[in-house]
């Protein structure tokens, strides 16, 4: 559980770089330590065999003084313990050497470094074969000894014997290197530290997010609360900013979602009013035709069947508008655009509600400066627009009111009005209009049945044509639905 948070990753996975980084580095230090030790003391020491050659007699007419090259070696090994000296032919095989016999393992030794070392074009330090480990090679000075009536030998000088490995070990365990070493680890372990103090400060930040993200998916009802991030930050600051905009949108879907099931509840209960009503009346008018028929006058009888015609057409209309926003909704319904005379729509529009005008007792005008005003749209669809504006301000415009379509000309756009002297809508219901299933009149009055989807069939039309309404109210004053349309390319 403890290595499940991404900080005791983090840390984990830095400890173990740490731990790897230290080895990496003492295992370095000495070997570079060793190395340089070498180097610095074949650079030093390099031509100590000639100086042996030149100022010893151990040759004597090209012969081999034993007695003077024992007395070297035992002069030597007491001055310098850390030198091993050895005469060898050119072949490599040894002659005498400065050891006790049993010490030494190996009889010859490969001539190749020592011709490379004497060549002086090689890269310090060189080792070569040490004969006393078969295993080991060690840096080494060589020079040539010329031998009578035979191919001339080298003296090869081993620079750290036996005693050098000793002295090698008690290097390792000096004051420096171990002060140098501390010094290493100590400096890795505060970067380490600073390390776990960076990662705590990125973490942080995860961490508020991720609480957020938990706080909000636990209560997605709430308003959701994020830390605070700067606009020009990290990736983190942007991952910040991404799920505070994805929780905002989820959260006004969210509201939405509950404005559209109250409205869909509030459909429920309309439209089973609205379908109940014609149907139970359209059955109530036919059973008593049927069960009163030899005894109703014609008059009745004529009057009953205009009643049932009459919620026929509510009930028909009420369905083919369910049916026409179900296929605005489901992308079935799609803008067959061309351009046409919207002046002239206007006024065929108009007559069409003249007569229900003059019954009503409302005046219908239409107000442009030109009649040649076209544009570029599907003509049915805007018709049904028209249509459903003016359905509207019927609906809400008492007797003796009145009901304009102005025509205004813009640059590129036509802007079309529909303004009325009705009642109105109060202000905090303007945003909600458009809404589908929303009345604003509640009331259930049978000779006026509105099923609240005509302006939610306008804006979802005027949306296929990349418009947009608008409406201006004042209540009791005057209502004015507008949106534009462009003109003839």
């Amino acid at each position: 559980m403890m290595f499940k948070s991404l900080f005791a990753k983090l840390t984990l996975t830095l400890l173990l770089l740490f731990i790897l980084l230290s080895l990496l580095t003492i295992s370095v230090t000495f070997f570079a330590t060793d190395y340089y030790q070498q180097e610095v003391m074949q650079k030093l020491n390099g031509k100590i065999a000639s100086h042996i050659v030149k100022e010893s007699n151990i040759l004597q007419e090209g012969q081999i003084n034993h007695s003077a090259l024992q007395q070297l070696f035992s002069s030597l090994m007491v001055l310098n313990p850390n030198l091993e000296i050895y005469l060898i032919d050119h072949k490599g095989e040894i002659l005498e050497y400065s050891a006790p016999p049993w010490k030494v393992v190996r009889f010859s030794v490969d001539v190749k470094p020592i011709k490379r070392f004497l060549s002086g074009k090689t890269i310090l330090p060189l080792r070569g074969d040490d004969p006393r480990n078969l295993e080991q090679s060690k840096v080494f000075s060589a020079t040539p000894v010329p031998f009578k009536n035979k191919p001339d030998g080298y003296l090869y000088v081993i620079l750290g014997g036996e005693e050098y490995d000793t002295i090698v070990e008690k290097i390792n365990d000096s004051y420096i290197l171990r002060s140098s070493l501390l010094a290493t680890v100590l400096g890795l372990i505060v970067v380490f530290f600073f390390g776990l103090l960076l990662f705590a400060s990125l973490t942080r930040r995860l961490k508020k997010l991720s609480i957020a993200v938990n706080s909000f998916e636990n209560n997605s009802q709430r308003t959701p609360s994020f830390p605070a991030f700067r606009k020009q930050g990290d990736e983190i600051d942007h991952l910040t900013a991404a799920f505070q905009s994805m929780a905002l949108k989820i959260h006004h879907q969210l509201d939405n979602l509950k404005t559209t099931d109250n409205l869909r509840r509030e459909l429920v209960a309309n439209v089973s009013h609205d379908l109940r009503t014609p149907l139970a009346t359209l059955q109530g008018y036919i059973e008593t035709l049927l069960i009163k028929e030899s005894t109703l006058t014609e008059k009745d009888r004529r009057s009953y069947l205009q009643t049932a015609i009459k919620h026929c057409a509510r009930l028909n209309k009420l369905v083919s508008e369910l049916f026409e926003l179900a296929r605005l909704d489901a992308h079935e319904t799609r803008p067959q655009q061309e351009v046409f005379n919207l002046a002239e729509l206007v006024e065929d529009i108009i007559q069409k509600f003249l007569l229900s005008g003059e019954q009503k007792h409302i005046e219908l005008t239409a107000e442009y400066n030109s009649t040649a005003l076209f544009v570029y749209a599907d003509i049915s669809l805007i018709e049904r627009v028209l249509v459903n504006l003016l359905e509207n301000s019927f609906r809400f415009v008492a007797k003796e009111g009145k009901i304009t379509v102005t025509l205004v000309e813009l640059k590129q756009h036509i802007q079309i009005q529909v303004s009325d002297n009705g009642i109105g809508i109060p202000e905090t219901e303007v945003p909600l209009i458009f809404d589908r299933f929303y009345q604003l009149d509640k009331s259930r009055d049978v000779e006026n049945v509105n099923s609240g989807l005509g302006l939610a069939i306008v804006k979802r039309i005027l949306e296929l044509h990349n418009s947009f309404i608008e409406v201006n109210s004042i209540p009791n004053k005057k209502t004015t639905f507008s949106f534009s349309l462009p003109v003839k390319i």
